[in-house]
């Protein structure tokens, strides 16, 4: 039995786990001279041309030892690698010199910036922490065809924003016994500290898929898996850098839209006609404070979002992809952690997709505006935003959108304490002319060791005539080793938090939360890795009240040759105390419910040619039951062409009525170089009756500019017939000018 506890009761037990975990003795890390490169200043001009045939490349000195992470950690890597780095005025070099026994083996079928799946290529990798401050980073990666991918880095590794984009010039050529990649990032790229003689964090590695082989040049655990290479905890020294300074003048992005749209309606046809400029404009405050502008600027994402299957009472959420938030977006993270990267975050106080976007329709953004940047041991980030008065036209009342113009502005603050550690604060506020909605809270990550992290938050809304249970608290932790994790956290949301600027998956909950894994390296019957172990997921009301329980056991075998298979068991309790309308005229009526499901998933290496993915479901669902299968598959005959179609289908049978739910998808891609690439990307939803395409040509024609032609079409199938809803084509030519 649960017993309640008050409110002081819980924050006094809060703050003692607190005071305990931070009583544990932390253990330093010493740097090792082993782990130390200069860097080689040159006065001539470098080409990227994938030749290191400039004589400064043989001046400077070379990272020639890598070791692995995976699949034997600490031996040395299967290949050579020769890693070497210049700088100039403007430019930082890297040279990668990556030696093969079999370069008919190579696996190189990536052309596209930012593919999706280049880590399953042969590739090498460069980590920043241009800080040296061990808790943020820049990432950089490219295969054996010129293909470059970069993430932003926050958490020391744990949060990655893989849709950042910086200006990086990048060439790569296949020899006969080696294939080289050379990279140059500008510094006006990066933020540091300004100094006579600089010290950056820095790691390189090496990628080599046919042996599932991860090699680094300064060693990290495998315990952290695919995430090993983000660790900034991790890192040697990159020296060397001397009379060289971050961006301080203007950086200017203008861009123009043309464009037209044709709505069908009714029977009747709309055709609107568009012509869009603006400008995002970078300018350096400071040496390592940084100021964001737009003006008129153009939100819309040349990419669609994917269709996904929705059979909870809860919301979907959406990834950021649009370019003004994505800068600098790890310095506005506060939330709850989530438990994987397939799942949800169950809390964000700040979401910038709250801006700009109401009910699906784009609301116009009239100016915003960024600072941010690191200063000592403190680093903020200011951001403030104006979206233009909308409403949208529809016979049926429900369905109109009417917002009036708004502000948004938030405040970030955080402060390194001890090693790997912070403590910080946010402020968010929503203001139009008749109401407002507002939050804040104060946040912190603790790193005693190694192997520990452990999390928490405080936060609270406000809005006019709203009082009480308006607070939100979380605290987890992770511990892991080489053959175990344990995860543990508590989330409490009250029923009136209500950050209108955030995302919140589910209010007037207290969770408990934790899993075990045994995660042995058998390296027997092919086996390479097994994930095995419980999770738990309790939910209470506020009155404690259990209202969910989830108790799963996961199996999840890696095998040697790539790939891997995974068993999943779940029972669950359910008790709903409102009906829940899962379909048009499908209720699930109020009730407890108990019920068993199982998942079970076999894939194939994505590095092969043709490569796929066959999961299957079955098992009850509520009062009924439910059973599908998803498909997703790849076929890369080279690293021009590909194609990727998915399907998901679901079947659900209940009392009131049965339905089903079909998900189609489709990629079809084309890459003329690593500067032009074209795709369709083509999807249907039978549960929203909606069938979208969404063709996009993207040439980059000059770092940092780009020209992008999009063609969307929306159908709407319901009932026998197929219509077309809209039809959009639009031209858009950014220019980056860094004077």
């Amino acid at each position: 039995m649960i017993y309640p506890l008050s409110s002081e009761q819980r924050l006094y037990s809060c703050l003692i786990l607190i005071y305990l975990l931070f009583s544990i003795t932390m253990i330093a890390h010493s740097e090792s001279s082993e782990y130390r490169i200069e860097a080689y200043r040159t006065f001539h001009s470098i080409e990227i041309d994938g030749e290191l045939s400039e004589p400064d490349w043989q001046n400077a000195k070379t990272i020639n030892r890598l070791v692995q992470i995976e699949p034997d950690e600490g031996k040395p890597a299967t290949f050579p690698t020769e890693v070497r780095i210049l700088y100039d005025d403007q430019n930082i070099y890297f040279g990668f010199t990556c030696f093969d026994s079999d370069l008919s083996k190579l696996v190189a079928n990536e052309m596209r910036r930012d593919a999706r799946r280049l880590h399953e290529n042969d590739n090498v990798f460069v980590l920043l922490d241009t800080y040296n401050d061990q808790r943020s980073g820049f990432f950089f990666r490219a295969n054996a065809l010129g293909a470059i991918q970069d993430s932003a880095i926050t958490n020391s590794g744990d949060s990655l924003n893989r849709d950042w984009d910086a200006v990086v010039a990048c060439r790569s050529k296949i020899n006969d016994t080696h294939w080289i990649a050379e990279i140059a990032v500008p510094f006006s790229q990066l933020r540091f500290n300004k100094n006579d003689d600089m010290a950056w964090g820095m790691n390189v590695g090496r990628t080599i898929p046919r042996f599932q082989e991860e090699a680094t040049w300064v060693p990290v655990s495998k315990a952290y898996g695919g995430m090993a290479k983000y660790r900034t905890a991790n890192l040697g020294s990159l020296v060397g850098l001397k009379g060289i300074s971050p961006s301080r003048h203007l950086e200017l992005l203008p861009y123009i839209l043309p464009g037209v749209t044709q709505t069908d309606e009714d029977g009747q046809t709309d055709t609107h006609r568009e012509f869009d400029y603006g400008l995002d404009m970078k300018y350096g405050i400071t040496s390592n404070i940084t100021a964001d502008l737009t003006l008129w600027t153009d939100f819309a994402q040349v990419e669609a979002d994917q269709e996904r299957v929705n059979l909870t009472r809860f919301s979907l959420f959406f990834p950021e992809k649009r370019t003004f938030f994505l800068e600098g977006a790890g310095m506005f993270d506060f939330g709850a952690a989530r438990s994987s990267f397939r799942r949800p975050p169950p809390l964000l106080l700040f979401y910038s997709r709250r801006i700009g976007i109401e009910e699906g329709f784009a609301v116009p953004i009239i100016t915003g505006g960024k600072v941010s940047g690191k200063v000592g041991p403190y680093s903020v980030g200011l951001l403030n935003v104006v979206t233009d008065k909308f409403r949208n036209e529809a016979e049926d009342e429900d369905d109109v959108v009417d917002v009036s113009r708004t502000n948004y502005s938030v405040l970030r603050l955080k402060r390194d304490i001890f090693q790997g550690s912070s403590i910080g604060l946010i402020a968010i506020n929503k203001q139009d002319s008749d109401t407002y909605n507002r939050a804040g809270g104060f946040d912190f990550a603790y790193r005693p060791n190694e192997n520990m992290d452990v999390r928490g938050l405080w936060a609270r809304t406000s809005e006019e005539g709203v009082s009480g249970q308006t607070n939100a608290l979380y605290l987890g932790s992770n511990w892991r080793s080489n053959d175990f994790r344990v995860r543990g956290s508590f989330l409490d949301i009250g029923e009136n938090f209500n950050p209108e600027v955030g995302f919140v998956r589910r209010k007037g909950l207290r969770q408990f939360r934790g899993e075990v894994r045994y995660t042995p390296y058998p390296k027997r019957f092919g086996i390479r890795r097994i994930w095995i172990g419980p999770e738990f997921d309790f939910v209470l009301d506020q009155d404690n009240e259990l209202e969910t329980r989830n108790i799963s056991m996961i199996n999840w075998f890696e095998f040697d040759r790539g790939g891997w298979i995974s068993l999943f068991a779940r029972r669950t309790f359910e008790r709903l105390d409102e009906k829940f309308e899962i379909r048009d005229d499908i209720i699930i009526p109020v009730g407890e419910y108990h019920f068993s499901s199982f998942r079970t998933s076999i894939s194939t290496g994505d590095s092969k040619k043709i490569s796929g993915r066959l999961g299957v479901n079955f098992g009850d669902f509520f009062n009924g039951d439910r059973w599908g299968f998803e498909i997703d598959t790849s076929f890369k005959p080279n690293g021009r062409f590909s194609i990727e179609p998915q399907y998901e289908f679901n079947r659900v049978k209940l009392p009131d009525g049965s339905f089903n739910v079909n998900i189609f998808g489709a990629r079809v891609n084309y890459s003329f170089s690593t500067l032009l690439f074209a795709k369709l990307f083509a999807q249907w939803n039978s549960g929203r009756d909606v069938v979208s395409t969404n063709f996009l040509v993207n040439y980059i024609y000059r770092p940092g500019s780009n020209f992008f032609f999009v063609f969307n079409q929306t159908y709407d199938t319901e009932g026998s017939n197929v219509n077309l809803i809209d039809s959009t084509v639009i031209g858009k030519m950014t220019y980056w000018w860094n004077p």
